[in-house]
């Protein structure tokens, strides 16, 4: 080999490890606006008989997204209740590729086990709700129906 094709491969391989990091960070920022253009999803809720359950409305769920679901139990049945376990699960999305899995849309349940409720009253917990970055495309702009449940004594 000669010394100029020597010198011009060297030259090619230290070229191409200074634009490494510059590639690095092109494919970061592609991914980063790839989640940007996704239609963002949001959710609602249906409640449970004998403890009605509402919750706040949430919005912006995108791949790798993490949203808080605030949850309000209010004792329907006008007497001291304990909520042993409350439950959320997605039963329907409004679009039809979309399904009703933890792989579009992974929900922690509530970590407290047990709550008192005063009669009438009210008691508020929150949910970790996560959109996993796998999600299927055509979840896009979809809306997430949650059913909430309470198992009371």
């Amino acid at each position: 080999m000669s010394a100029g094709s020597e010198l011009s491969s060297r030259a090619r391989k230290t070229t191409l490890l200074a634009l490494l990091p510059l590639a690095a960070i092109a494919v970061l920022a592609g991914v980063r606006n790839a989640s940007a253009h996704w239609q963002r999803a949001s959710a609602r809720s249906v409640g449970s008989p004998r403890v009605r359950i509402t919750s706040n409305r949430v919005t912006g769920l995108y791949p790798g997204a993490t949203r808080k679901l605030v949850l309000t139990l209010h004792d329907r049945s006008h007497r001291r209740l304990l909520v042993r376990r409350v439950r959320v699960r997605v039963v329907a999305t409004t679009k039809p590729g979309c399904k009703t899995s933890p792989s579009n849309l992974a929900i922690r349940q509530p970590a407290r086990r047990t709550l008192r409720l005063r009669r009438g009253g009210f008691r508020r917990i929150t949910v970790q709700m996560a959109m996993p970055n796998s999600v299927a495309d055509a979840c896009q702009g979809a809306v997430f129906e949650l059913r909430f449940t309470a198992v009371t004594r």
